[in-house]
Order: C-alpha cells, then sequence, then structure tokens
C-alpha cells in the first residue's frame, strides 16, 4: 500500500482537534470520508511506527512485535511539529510545488524538513 500524505494530514488534524485524548474508546474506529477503513488503518500503524501520534497498540499473541492496530488518541510532539509545519497553507502550497505534488515519492524526513524551511523562510529566519 502506498503511503498517503494527504491522509496523514487529515488524521493529524482530527486527533490535533480532539478535546480528551485521554478516552480511546472515542476514536477507536477513525472513519475517514473518501477513504477506505483499510487504507485508514495502514496509515494509523505506519504513524504510529514514525512516531507521530499516541495510541494503544495491539500486537500479536503469537509474535508480540507484530503491530496488529492502533487506537489513536492524540499527536506526539513530533505529530504536533510536522503538523504545524504543514497546516500553513502558503508552506503546504509551497512544498507541494516543489515536489511538483509528488508528496508521497519523498522520504518523510526530506518532506518535513522541506516544510520547517519553507515555515523558516515564512517567519523571516532565513
Amino acid at each position: 500500500m502506498k503511503r498517503n500524505i494527504e491522509l496523514v494530514l487529515k488524521i493529524l488534524k482530527v486527533l490535533e482537534e480532539r478535546e480528551d485524548v485521554s478516552m480511546v474508546e472515542d476514536i477507536e474506529d477513525l472513519k475517514l470520508p473518501d477513504y477506505d477503513n483499510r487504507v485508514v488503518n495502514y496509515h494509523l500503524l505506519r504513524m504510529y511506527e514514525a512516531g507521530l501520534i499516541d495510541a494503544e497498540a495491539v500486537t500479536s499473541s503469537t509474535t508480540k512485535t507484530r503491530l496488529i492496530q492502533v487506537y489513536p488518541f492524540g499527536l506526539t510532539w513530533q505529530g504536533h511539529e510536522f503538523l504545524d509545519a504543514m497546516k500553513n497553507q502558503s508552506v503546504f502550497s509551497k512544498v507541494k510545488e516543489k515536489l511538483r505534488g509528488k508528496l508521497d515519492d519523498i522520504p518523510f524526513v526530506l518532506l518535513k524538513e522541506l516544510a520547517l524551511k519553507f515555515a523558516r523562510e515564512q517567519l523571516g529566519l532565513l
């Protein structure tokens, strides 16, 4: 399955808007319009592994290192940092333009660095 950065951003925004991050039950089945649940769940797993979200992890009963599913409840500091850099529409547009719209085809660390670069420029820090 291919990574979808725009979906990652939507998930981060949903989690950021939550008022009570202690209630895992409220978001056990995160549904997003226009996205198949399997795709959303795949992205939640990858986002958890990348350290973008806090979540309750469910592992295999036979192989404890095998991650089966996660129940997200909030953003990690890194998740907030990435979302803050990318949710500014000007920064997001510049990133998309620079990458010719191919957000999903660049390593995440480079995507984040590029977003931070444009955010610094916008704030006059470069």
